[in-house]
């Protein structure tokens, strides 16, 4: 090939990439939207944002404070004996689950030869008063009267009445001195023991274990069962802020997610040690009810002291600064509030009115204030 055929050749080269490169730039400037104009361009310097808000009302509000914990029966006993005995079945079987009303018998043991040997005490005692009046209507007879009728109201089979008062040092001497006294406090010491043969429900309640069956010989100081009452009593924990908003004698609302129970008690005492891992006080609420069985799990609601014109609103809207962010002539503010009381997820605090206008925060929106804001009308 000559030389002027190769400059010809790169001649047409260098013209067609030219005009692939003018073609290129016409196509970029057809497809890109054109640059908006200075009049048509946003006042990025203060852009308004739209924003929820939300409004609160002032009032009287009740504290509520979430409480959990496990029943335990407030009355409760081991069942001792402190005598010998058999074991012999009563008016209700001694079976674990039986209930007893107060005053019924829980445990009876065979007390039969203690029972006639006491009557065999009393009788020669009333002999031995017997003996005596003779003597008395002669020397004391100001006071024969009296020793006549106890005589003679006298039953082995019963209880030894008080006996009657002597009206002269000479008289107490004298029935001193026959051994008077000493032989009914011995018979009244007899009566004490015989009486622990037969126990008795001391309250209401329900057998909650029995280790013992009819037949069985009982001996002293063992331990029979446990007998349980009614009055149930639960252990829960508060904080150091809601020490303030609770006292003795609040209701408490209580249920038992399991059964369905519902039931009201009320704060029984509060406690002045603090646990020292959890930095919390141990409440004791009361309640009674012939449902509860001892070590079942409630949860509940303690209404605490009443505060006034206060709102409760979101924690999220609550800021670290103790503020909240509303609306005030068209601009972001933080307006300072006092919180008083948390919830799990709310906050009741006081500072607000009820035409603020407080906007909800979300991501981003805490950086609103001081800028232009303009509230979304539902």
């Amino acid at each position: 090939m000559s030389t002027r055929n190769k400059s010809s050749n790169q001649r047409y080269i260098a013209y067609g990439a030219a005009g692939s490169i003018i073609l290129l730039t016409f196509l970029i400037l057809f497809l890109l939207p054109d640059s908006p104009s200075a009049e048509d361009a946003p006042d990025s310097a203060d852009p308004e944002r739209e924003v929820n808000v939300r409004n609160f009302e002032p009032g009287e509000i009740t504290t509520d404070i979430s409480i959990t914990g496990r029943v335990r029966a407030v009355e409760r006993i081991e069942v001792f004996t402190e005598v010998q005995g058999v074991l012999i079945s009563g008016a209700r079987p001694f079976r674990t689950g039986n209930r007893f009303e107060q005053g019924d018998v829980l445990v009876q043991l065979d007390n039969t030869d203690e029972e006639l040997d006491l009557f065999a005490q009393r009788s020669r005692f009333q002999s031995a008063l017997a003996s005596l009046l003779p003597t008395i209507r002669s020397d004391y007879s100001s006071s024969f009267d009296n020793w006549a009728a106890y005589v003679e109201s006298f039953d082995p089979e019963s209880s030894l009445n008080e006996l009657p008062e002597p009206e002269s040092r000479q008289e107490r001497f004298f029935l001193a001195a026959n051994d008077i006294y000493g032989q009914y406090y011995s018979i009244k010491a007899q009566e004490n023991r015989i009486s622990k043969f037969t126990l008795r429900a001391p309250f209401s309640g329900e057998l909650r274990s029995a280790d013992a069956f009819p037949g069985t010989l009982i001996q002293p100081n063992t331990s029979l069962g446990e007998f349980i009452g009614d009055v149930y009593e639960l252990e829960t924990f508060v904080s150091l802020s809601e020490l303030d908003f609770i006292s003795a004698g609040d209701i408490v609302r209580l249920r038992s997610a399991g059964t369905g129970l519902e039931l009201e008690g009320t704060i029984a005492r509060i406690g002045s040690s603090v646990n020292a891992q959890t930095q919390s006080f141990p409440v004791y609420i009361e309640m009674e009810s012939e449902r509860l069985k001892d070590g079942l799990y409630l949860e509940g609601t303690i209404s605490g002291r009443t505060l006034e014109d206060v709102v409760e609103i979101p924690r999220n809207l609550l800021t670290r600064e103790n503020t909240v962010l509303i609306i005030e002539d068209d601009i972001g503010t933080h307006r300072e509030v006092e919180p008083l009381f948390f919830n799990r997820e709310t906050v009741l605090v006081r500072g607000l009115q009820s035409d603020d206008d407080v906007i909800e925060l979300r991501a981003g929106t805490t950086s609103l204030a001081g800028a232009r804001v303009r509230k979304i009308e539902e």
